[in-house]
């Protein structure tokens, strides 16, 4: 391998590696944001998940009124740690287990 090839992989393992630094970053924000939101909420949350590109994808249980299924969705969109939010509501009932 000549010197030009060895310091092209040497810049493209320096970038990976920055690059997952980043997103670790991003996601531990976009997941702290989003702890913090939900809990305050208060509402049954059978799935909540914050994804690498910072965006937030919730699933409310069957017992969330519409309104505080959107208030939580407008605050979760507000906040600036947070890219967007792809949130349903599950078709089923489900039993919290302790």
């Amino acid at each position: 391998m000549t010197r030009s090839m060895l310091f092209a992989l040497a810049c493209c393992a320096s970038l990976a590696a920055h690059a997952d630094q980043t997103t670790t970053a991003t996601t531990t924000a976009t997941e702290t944001a989003m702890n913090a939101i939900l809990v305050a909420e208060g509402i049954e949350i059978v799935h909540a998940e914050a994804l690498a590109d910072g965006v937030v994808e919730v699933i409310f249980g069957v017992s969330v009124a519409d309104h505080e299924l959107t208030r939580a969705v407008d605050r979760l969109r507000a906040h600036p740690d947070i890219r967007d939010v792809i949130a349903q509501t599950s078709p089923r009932t489900f039993c919290r287990v302790d």
